[in-house]
């Protein structure tokens, strides 16, 4: 993975983690969108482009691309 040098806000990260630890249940309203689909789309409105995979952080909530 590739640093980017743009980084997830405080609130987006305590987003993505909270959807890692959302236990999957069934729900009538289907399914809660996964974490690796929330960090790609907060990487998208971050001004990154748009890539064949999914976008990722570090520990330090920089978005990270893959190689």
């Amino acid at each position: 993975m590739k640093k980017t040098g743009v980084s997830a806000t405080e609130d987006e990260v305590k987003t993505m983690m909270s959807a890692l630890n959302t236990p999957l249940i069934a729900l009538q309203c289907g399914p809660p969108k996964s974490a690796r689909v929330i960090c790609h789309e907060y990487a998208l409105a971050h001004g990154l482009p748009e890539i064949t995979g999914y976008y990722g952080i570090d520990e330090t909530g920089e978005f990270l691309a893959p190689d």
